[in-house]
């Protein structure tokens, strides 16, 4: 039996492989980077918050170091202190106390590298807060100088720790789009210790006695201590867990803190394709005693330029001075009062902390390099002038304006230093460094920093002593010099991902290249499409002539024209092409000639995974029928001649085929449960006995609209209606707003078929009204949906009827505006749940679409308008297929035969079709749109290749494993193409839900949402978004998709298969599992071949026998999601309501099927005790917002759902009492 651990490893191993994935294409490469340069990212989120939470932990570090930076120069300045260890403010002694402290981070530097490459971040910052705690104690109950000395070294060492681990973490753990702010405001902090510790000494400088001096020291094991308790309970940093080779564990805590949840944000997906590439799991970090690669490369070497540099820099520029030594800088300037003397000192770190906060903002608004440089510079000016005014002051004390220009100069030098420096003094040199050295790095960056600070402190004290304010001048000359290294050698690092700045760093003259623009070519090469072009079709440009993103395209700038539009689509495109190919080879591999035997297979081989072919033409020679589940004499002999070859290459949705609800009722195993068939009338006799249509042609009073409710109208159209099926363009919009601006008379009195489209538009607007607000689900309430959703289905009401009174000229008017009426009424009719007449009008358009294509308007006729017909053409294919999918008897308009042969919509060249203003909002609808296609052509070829009437692989024990991992295949396929704002999720059954819960309890409808919480996996994030009703529309069409390709293996085991199923050990049967994963895609198991016991030995019966079982269980799984994961989405509601509710019944008595056959049941978990209820309220709510009349075909499958859940109740309460384990167990070679 597998561990829990290896479970869990089964289960995230195919959720990440996305992400792993390395990027080959660079169209799709560009497109992932302006995916995550697009998206919309807001700093007040509430991920951003619990990244806020966690970086504080880290940020307390830094308060830690701060706090002994103004602690030492305060305690310098009392009496008491000095008094208990015979000391003076200036000295070598007193020198020697203040380096102790950076002696001790020197020894440490060896040891800080290894500890955070091999334990990660949060065990490197414990390990420095544990030290520091130690030294705290040690120095706080000194009575000497020398323990005193010795728990300043032990606490500089844990520091050290905490000085290298925490803006490793804080830069590593950072979001992208804030790095600079976040990781500049950890070395902020340094003044929140530094502003405790002043205030703290100042308040305690009143207290008589060594406990005025020892409090101060005590108080630094608050930090530490909070370090010390929090920080194990962080997340570890991605980069860390990355190069651990922890890629599951890496996207999780990037979708948590970076992607709002979502594991396939744009960002996540970039960051990892970026690490994946940059970041080694055999690199130096794993060698605690190899610092080679800080060295041995011009990349390398020119990074620990900036390191070495910034860390030297960052401590000589005369900073040093102002903290340790600012009792000395006043007594220069001739303030010599002891509690003025520690109340400035106190003032000075607060206004440098202002001034820090604000700096750390601006280096991701004006970058690294301004600010360092013209801050070095002013610094320069500031010890200048201090220089002069401390003479003044020294050599005349009654020059009271030269002390007071030396004491705010040194504030106004205090402010400038810590605006440019202080953000960036930590930040720089994690930004500086790869992940694989950056802990390494670090630690030597903090031993030239501590070198360099223990020199200029030792030194500092007898300089003062000796030449005074003569010191300063030092400073003036020195950060000029540091000023004309930082603009030679130091790059910029703003805008690109820490493993972006790889390029920055290779580069010949990485400074010249840091100050380009980041350009698709820098993902390119990031991702290892170094040798690549960035393709030539259009980017987004940055508004430079020629623009960067061009240059790198070798392109032409397109600045100022039309932006991208196709970049999306073209992926999708691409793979519905390639789909083409490879399902005609399975094709072409299942027509092959039957023969009565099976020659034996090699099982091991794994099933294809792309679009470029098929392996099936080998395996499928032969054959060995087995009969179907359902009654074949209630459904009308069709001979195979009849169904074309071409069929398959058109996605032709073929009549009879055996995939609809009412064929799965005459399965046999439904004649114990009388009660579904007997009260069972057809669909299509339901629907034809229904009442007609009472439309009122003419109203007294056209309905009133202010320009405000007509603009709410059109904007719901354009953001459901049109969005789904982008046929209407903005000029067509721009019309029906003037029209109805216009008044009533216009409309009415106008004969050509704009009108109509007008009536239309505003109709299905109104009625797109009345389905908000129902994603996500939420428990029926009867006063909720009355007076605005009453009102708007009136108007809908209104308006469709003077349409409907006015048909005729869409009917007699040859143009593609009377093909786009015919197309908006059977919309229209869908709404209301009457299927004939949708199917009626989804025909007459589809027919006038034909007749265009085959014979084009007029000479005259624009692109624009072959556009649009191609556009409503490919919308009807869709519509169709779905009507035929559950009346497989619907005669075929023949729109699905010559679908090949039409270009799909944004494929023609040179045609511009904008149907929303935003340009996002019209690729994403385009995308979405290519993406309804090709799934549905992918539904279609299964429903061809598995369920086509006697020739269907689905029935042949031999054909259908192979055919159905292709389709398995393709379908994951079509899946990662999705653009990224469509990326959806599937939570594995069982997420969210225990499985020891009763029957009672799940049959709550108030269960769902805990059981499924990916379901409405928006609401992490807030409010949920058209996006997430988008993505969740589609993941119901990959549900559907997976359940009908996985069908078979259950056919196969309701019809006897089950019996020559043998395990060799004993098996958990919950525990197989299913390639239904986290991610919802398949795995990289062997095609499962099902055989006969005598076919093979025992254990490859057994393998077999796991085999078909995990792969019944995906369709079992996936049908079961299927009901769960279903919402009140826009596009279901509005359109597919009448087709939902059959297709869940369907999936209902699939269920209900497998749970009466006891080796199946097991398969199932207890959450199908709640999906009757589920479907139940669901469909009640649609069918009651929806309005009168109800809909008898959606009320019948209410019955049957109702009925399904009764029995599927009566069924698994009444096992799951007798049995004592959910598993059932079978001993060697016995039968399941």
């Amino acid at each position: 039996m597998a561990t829990a651990s290896e479970k869990e490893k089964e289960m995230s191993g195919t959720a990440v492989q996305h992400h792993d994935d390395d990027l080959r294409d660079p169209d799709a490469a560009v497109q992932l980077a302006h995916d995550e340069d697009e998206a919309h990212y807001s700093p007040w989120s509430w991920s951003m918050f619990r990244l806020y939470l966690v970086l504080s932990c880290a940020y307390l570090c830094g308060c830690l170091n701060g706090f002994d930076g103004s602690l030492m120069g305060g305690l310098n300045g009392m009496s008491s202190y000095l008094r208990t260890f015979n000391m003076s403010v200036s000295g070598s002694s007193t020198g020697l106390v203040f380096a102790m402290y950076n002696i001790g981070s020197v020894a440490a530097v060896f040891f800080t590298g290894p500890v955070n490459d091999y334990y990660g971040r949060r065990w490197g910052m414990f390990t420095g807060a544990l030290i520091a705690i130690v030294g705290t104690i040690v120095q706080a109950t000194s009575y000497s100088r020398e323990q005193f000395l010795g728990g300043r070294f032990v606490l500089g060492f844990g520091v050290s720790f905490c000085c290298v681990s925490a803006p490793c973490y804080v830069s590593e753990m950072a979001h992208p789009r804030w790095r600079g702010t976040l990781t500049g405001l950890y070395n902020c902090t340094w003044y929140i210790g530094s502003i405790v510790a002043s205030w703290v000494v100042y308040g305690c400088s009143f207290i008589q006695g060594n406990d005025g001096w020892r409090i101060p020291v005590w108080c630094q094991l608050i930090s530490s201590g909070f370090v010390c308790i929090f920080v194990l309970w962080l997340p570890e940093s991605p980069r860390w867990l990355m190069a651990q080779d922890r890629h599951e564990h890496a996207v999780a805590v990037l979708a948590k803190y970076h992607g709002e949840g979502n594991s396939y944000h744009p960002l996540v997906i970039l960051q990892m394709k970026e690490m994946a590439n940059q970041i080694s799991s055999e690199a130096s970090d794993k060698k605690w005693y190899d610092y080679h690669e800080l060295w041995n490369t011009h990349s390398a070497r020119r990074r620990l330029i900036g390191v070495l540099g910034m860390a030297v820099f960052g401590q000589i520029s005369g900073n040093s001075l102002s903290s340790y030594y600012m009792v000395n800088m006043l007594k220069s300037a001739g303030i010599t009062e002891e509690h003025k003397v520690l109340a400035l000192n106190g003032i000075n770190p607060a206004l440098s902390f202002l001034g820090a906060i604000t700096g750390a903002r601006m280096t991701d608004v004006v970058g690294r390099r301004p600010l360092l440089l013209y801050t070095v510079v002013f610094s320069s000016i500031c010890f200048a002038i201090i220089t002069g005014t401390s003479k003044l002051a020294t050599d005349d004390p009654t020059q009271s304006a030269a002390a007071n220009t030396t004491i705010a100069f040194i504030f106004i030098f205090g402010i400038v230093f810590s605006f440019g420096w202080t953000p960036l003094q930590s930040m720089y040199i994690a930004e500086c460094l790869p992940t694989a050295t950056r802990a390494k790095g670090t630690a030597v960056g903090n031993l030239a920093s501590s070198a360099a600070s223990v020199v200029l402190q030792y030194s500092s004290g007898p300089a003062f002593e000796k030449i005074g304010y003569y010191f300063y001048i030092v400073f003036v000359f020195w950060d000029l010099i540091e000023a004309a290294v930082i603009y030679f050698y130091f790059p910029e690092t703003k805008g690109r991902t820490l493993e972006e700045l790889e390029e920055v760093f290779s580069a010949p003259n990485p400074v010249k290249k840091s100050l380009e623009k980041r350009s698709a070519q820098t993902v390119l090469n990031t991702v290892g499409l170094a040798d690549e072009k960035a393709p030539g079709r259009k980017i987004r440009c940055d508004g430079h002539n020629p623009c960067a993103a061009c240059v790198a395209a070798d392109s032409d700038c397109t600045y100022g024209s039309e932006a991208n539009s196709r970049g999306k689509s073209e992926l999708i495109l691409e793979s519905v092409m390639r789909l083409e190919r490879s399902l005609q080879d399975i094709h072409a591999s299942i027509s092959l000639p039957r023969h009565p035997t099976l020659p034996p297979i090699n099982i091991s081989q794994p099933p294809r995974a792309s679009f470029s072919g098929s392996p099936l033409a080998d395996q499928l020679y032969h054959s060995a029928a087995i009969p179907s589940p359902y009654h074949a004499q209630q459904i009308t002999h069709v001979e195979p001649e009849t169904i074309e070859a071409e069929n398959l290459e058109n996605a032709v949705l073929e009549t009879w085929h055996t995939s609809t609800t009412e064929a799965v009722l005459s399965w046999t195993h439904f004649q114990t449960f009388p009660s579904l068939r007997d009260d069972y009338i057809s669909v299509f006799q339901l629907e034809q006995s229904r009442a007609p249509l009472a439309i009122q042609p003419h109203f007294t009073v056209f309905p009133y609209l202010t320009p405000d409710e007509i603009d709410q109208i059109l904007e719901s159209f354009s953001q459901n209606i049109n969005f789904w099926y982008p046929t209407t363009s903005l000029e067509q919009m721009k019309n029906t707003r003037r029209m109805m601006l216009s008044g009533s008379s216009e409309i009415l009195n106008s004969p050509g078929p704009d009108s109509v489209l007008t009536l239309l538009i505003m109709a299905l607007g109104c009625a797109s009204q009345t389905c908000a607000g129902l994603f996500p689900y939420r428990p029926p309430h009867p006063s909720s949906h009355t007076s605005g959703h009453a009102r708007s289905r009136t108007l809908a009401t209104i308006f469709f009827s003077l349409a409907l009174s006015r048909i005729y000229v869409a009917h007699t008017s040859p143009s593609s505006t009377s093909t786009h009426c015919l197309f908006f009424t059977a919309i229209y009719f869908a709404y209301l749940r009457r299927p004939l007449q949708a199917w009626e009008y989804i025909s007459s358009a589809a027919t006038k679409c034909m007749l265009f294509l085959s014979y084009p308007l007029t000479s005259s006729t624009s692109n624009g308008d072959m556009e649009r017909i191609r556009r409503i053409f490919w919308a009807c294919y869709v519509l169709e297929s779905d009507y035929l999918a559950e009346l497989s008897s619907l005669p075929l308009s023949g729109i699905a035969r010559i679908e090949s042969s039409v270009p799909l919509p944004g494929a023609t060249p040179g045609v511009e079709y904008k149907t929303h203003e935003d340009d996002t909002e019209n690729d994403r609808s385009s995308c979405y749109f290519l993406a309804c296609i090709s799934m549905r052509r992918l539904l279609n070829r299964v429903h061809q290749l598995l369920y086509a009437r006697d020739v269907g692989a689905g029935n042949d024990r031999a054909k259908f494993p192979f055919v159905v991992a292709e389709l398995s295949a393709q379908l994951e396929e079509w899946r990662d193409v999705l653009p990224s704002v469509f990326k959806f999720e599937v939570a594995p059954l069982g997420k969210g839900i225990d499985h020891t819960t009763d029957a009672h309890s799940l049959k709550s409808g108030s269960r769902i949402s805990d059981m499924l919480s990916s379901a409405d996996e928006g609401s992490r994030a807030g409010a949920q978004t058209s996006e997430d009703s988008r993505r969740g529309f589609l993941r119901q069409r990959y549900l559907t998709c997976r359940s009908v390709i996985y069908r078979p293996y259950l056919m196969w085991m309701l019809n006897g298969g089950s019996m020559s199923i043998t395990i060799e050990t004993s098996t958990p049967l919950q525990s197989i599992p299913s390639p239904v994963s986290a991610r919802g895609g398949h795995n990289s198991v062997s095609s499962p071949v099902a055989t006969t016991p005598s076919d093979v030995s025992g254990n490859t019966r057994s393998h077999q026998g796991l085999d078909m079982l995990k792969h019944t269980k995906a369709c079992l799984d996936a049908c079961l999601l299927h009901i769960l994961n279903l919402r009140g989405f826009a596009q279901t509601v509005m359109v597919d309501t009448w087709i939902c509710s059959l297709a869940m019944a369907g999936a209902m008595l699939v269920l209900l099927a497998a749970i009466r056959i006891p080796s199946l049941r097991g398969l199932i978990g207890p959450e199908v005790l709640a999906a009757g209820d589920h479907l139940t309220n669901l469909l009640e709510e649609w069918q009651r917002v929806l309005g009168d009349p109800r809909s008898p075909s959606v009320d019948q499958s209410i019955r049957m759902i109702g009925e399904a859940d009764r029995f599927i109740k009566e069924v698994y309460g009444h096992h799951k009492h007798h049995e004592t384990s959910p598993a059932v167990e079978t001993s060697n070679n016995e039968q399941i």
